[in-house]
């Protein structure tokens, strides 16, 4: 492995908080899994989600199943993706990391035959169980087949090693051959997409991950809004679609979810609205569009202009995330005569930023209450965050990849809005068993429960920093792997032992008391493990010797946890 790779991989296993006293070819499957699933789903992920190298895996180390741009591990995540937006949009990324020096045939070939043997219908290798749990996923996904939209699901193959590509011509005459025999499966979206990976393009992939999201258009219909104190420069005008499109989506044509986690909801599928804007891109009214549509809001915090160029860096669309969808949603039948309203502000003060996403939001049917929990409670969160001691601090990221650039940051102190709903929920509601559900519908359950003005903030830091130290135990090894699908269930677990079952009402003063009696014990360095590890024994009662995955689901577990850690103290 060349210096600077090597360099990059070390920072990377710093960074997302793995042992460095781990198996360096582990650690490279990490890498090589993080880069690759990072070039095809923009947003935060755990790397142990996508791991299944190891012994029986059919020669890949990493798979990765993205529906409907969200990464998935359950069958019910996708049960719950299919009923909110009516449809399936699929792609699996397949990784493969070899350190050797070079790109072998017959190794290539290898990888094939196993992806062959994992989608087949009768498949004749051994898998080991985080491959098994894969697989039933994906074939979960295809029996919701008449519910696909755009075709069958995307395969992109990312095929890793330290050497140099060197366009072998009879290289890829193989691989080609390889890929028709996938193709012939007839189950994949046409243009399989095998990606040869070397060293300069590894490092060009993880580089990428850490720089701001930045884009260049061209937007030549505008008018300058006038300046005031509180933004830098504003713009008001209209884009081609095609332009617009560019911007709400990555190299690899996806769209870039992240960019909307400052609208109050995110996309709500075929609902009135939405189908009547997706009827309107279906038919001659299309060309109405810039007048039919309220249009998007984009504020960004930087943005160089040469000319009718505009390149805007760490932006995001707070509002018209729905238009967006739907836009995306119908890209291959739409074509330039379509024009897209846009308002963009730069360098907002976050005041002026809240009042930009209530006012755009307020024309659309937005209770006042949603609009509250998802803007000053969460800005009033992220400053309670900043506020925690550096040594105990993590970094709640109220932005999508508003930390992606800060120097020598550990990725796993990053908190996302989805992270604090899943920890909050199982730690003090005891959702621990919906946690691994996709978290929009886990807050469309919750919403009333969650990020209230009456709740003190130090519950919402506690439950993300109680995940955290699992987390970190989980990939030093300091507790064993087999507590992973419980790891939600261990927060609950950690309440319980640290401070008891009397739970104070959490809009009671006493609440604040009883959260920092759990942080105090968390945040010492000798008693945080201990209660760990407690915790893990309890589970052990509690769950009788069944580590399933599936078990973890079972919402029996909250109350066994329970009466475990009474009987126990």
């Amino acid at each position: 492995m060349d210096l600077v790779t090597e360099s990059l991989l070390n920072s990377f296993v710093h960074q997302y908080g793995f042992s460095s006293e781990q198996d360096p070819a582990v650690q490279f499957e990490h890498f090589v899994n993080f880069c690759a699933v990072s070039a095809e789903y923009p947003e935060e992920f755990d790397v142990e989600d996508v791991h299944v190298g190891g012994g029986d895996d059919l020669q890949l180390d990493g798979v990765a199943i993205i529906v409907n741009g969200v990464l998935v591990g359950t069958n019910e995540e996708v049960d719950d993706l299919q009923h909110v937006n009516r449809y399936i949009s699929a792609e699996f990324v397949l990784a493969q990391a070899k350190s050797g020096p070079g790109f072998d045939g017959a190794e290539i070939s290898n990888v094939f035959f196993g992806i062959r043997d994992l989608f087949s219908s009768n498949p004749k290798l051994p898998r080991n169980a985080r491959l098994r749990q894969k697989e039933d996923v994906i074939k979960h996904i295809y029996t919701l087949s008449p519910n696909f939209r755009g075709g069958n699901p995307r395969l992109c193959i990312y095929y890793t090693t330290t050497g140099k590509w060197q366009d072998d011509q009879k290289l890829i005459a193989r691989i080609d051959d390889e890929i028709g025999t996938l193709d012939d499966l007839n189950i994949f979206e046409p243009g399989i997409a095998f990606n040869p990976i070397d060293a300069r393009k590894l490092q060009n992939l993880y580089t990428q991950t850490q720089n701001a999201l930045s884009k260049t258009f061209a937007f030549q219909n505008r008018i300058t809004l006038p300046a005031t104190n509180s933004a830098r420069e504003a713009y008001l005008g209209y884009l081609n679609v095609k332009e617009y499109l560019q911007l709400i989506t990555d190299d690899s044509g996806n769209l870039l979810r992240g960019l909307f986690y400052d609208n109050v909801r995110d996309f709500q599928g075929n609902n009135p609205v939405n189908h009547e804007i997706d009827e309107t891109l279906k038919s001659d009214m299309k060309r109405s569009f810039l007048l039919l549509n309220n249009g998007v809001t984009i504020v960004a915090d930087d943005l160089s202009v040469t000319g009718d160029s505009f390149k805007l860096t760490s932006y995001q669309v707070v509002n018209g995330c729905q238009t967006s969808h739907v836009l995306y949603n119908n890209q291959n039948t739409i074509g330039d005569d379509v024009q897209v309203p846009v308002k963009l502000i730069v360098a907002p003060d976050d005041d002026v930023k809240l009042q930009v996403i209530k006012a755009t939001n307020r024309q659309t049917v937005v209770k006042t209450e949603e609009l509250s929990a998802l803007t000053d409670f969460q800005k009033h969160l992220e400053r309670y965050y900043a506020a925690v001691p550096e040594r105990f601090r993590l970094y709640y990221e109220r932005r999508s990849q508003q930390y992606r650039s800060t120097p020598n940051l550990e990725k796993i102190r990053i908190v996302t809005i989805s992270i604090q709903i899943r920890a909050f929920a199982s730690m003090f509601l005891q959702r621990a068993s919906q946690a691994s559900r996709y978290y929009g519908t886990l807050l469309s359950d919750i919403e009333s429960q969650i990020f209230r003005e009456d709740h003190h903030p130090i519950a919402y830091y506690l439950s993300s920093y109680a995940l955290f130290l699992v987390e970190a135990m989980l990939r030093r090894h300091e507790i064993d792997n087999r507590y992973r699908p419980f790891k939600y269930h261990l927060l609950n677990a950690i309440r319980l032992v640290a401070a008891g079952p009397e739970t104070p009402s959490m809009s009671a003063n006493k609440f604040e008391k009883y959260c920092e009696v759990i942080r105090d014990a968390l945040w010492d360095e000798t008693r945080g493990p201990e209660i760990v590890g407690e915790a893990c024994s309890c589970l052990d009662i509690a769950v009788s010797g069944n580590y399933d995955r599936d078990f973890a689901k079972s919402t029996a577990i909250t109350q066994l946890i329970a009466d475990a850690v009474a009987n126990s103290h």
